[in-house]
């Protein structure tokens, strides 16, 4: 019976020791060939930039212990950075719906001016305050462009 006994002591002792010895390990930060975060115990490979992180034995209560003025302290953060994502999602929300205004005007103008080119063979336009019609070489360019902005602003 005491040899049962003084068996179980030392398994207790013995992983006590086991978990005290790892907890006191440091841990290497580094990122691999893939840009990917590792967290390791054992160093990263040769010529691996990394982060060496000590970790610390914890000396606090649980959270059962401290009272409930913590946990009230922290419903109330959790409660403000609720509203703050709220807000953080609307104003998102606010400039996605400007954002596809401003795509939707910026088709419709690009489908005009196609149409202008396109219908149109003699177009007049107005540099340094005098009008002058397009050469067939500049309707080909802008007409080019044309297209091209229709396919930027309108298919997506």
């Amino acid at each position: 019976m005491v040899n049962i006994k003084l068996i179980i002591l030392a398994t207790i002792f013995g992983l006590g020791t086991a978990t005290i010895v790892s907890a006191a390990q440091p841990i290497y930060k580094w990122k691999d060939d893939k840009g990917n975060i590792k967290y390791t115990q054992t160093k990263p490979p040769h010529g691996v930039s990394y982060e060496t992180i000590n970790q610390r034995v914890s000396d606090s209560k649980p959270v059962t212990e401290l009272g409930n003025e913590q946990s009230q302290e922290s419903s109330n953060m959790t409660d403000a950075q609720d509203e703050v994502i709220a807000k953080q999602e609307a104003q998102k929300k606010n400039i996605e719906q400007q954002n596809k205004e401003i795509a939707r005007k910026n088709c419709t103008i690009a489908k005009n001016n196609l149409e202008v080119l396109e219908n149109r063979t003699r177009i007049q336009i107005e540099e340094n305050g005098e009008r002058r019609m397009l050469t067939d070489t500049e309707r080909a360019e802008r007409l080019k462009q044309a297209r091209e902005n229709v396919k930027k602003y309108c298919e997506k």
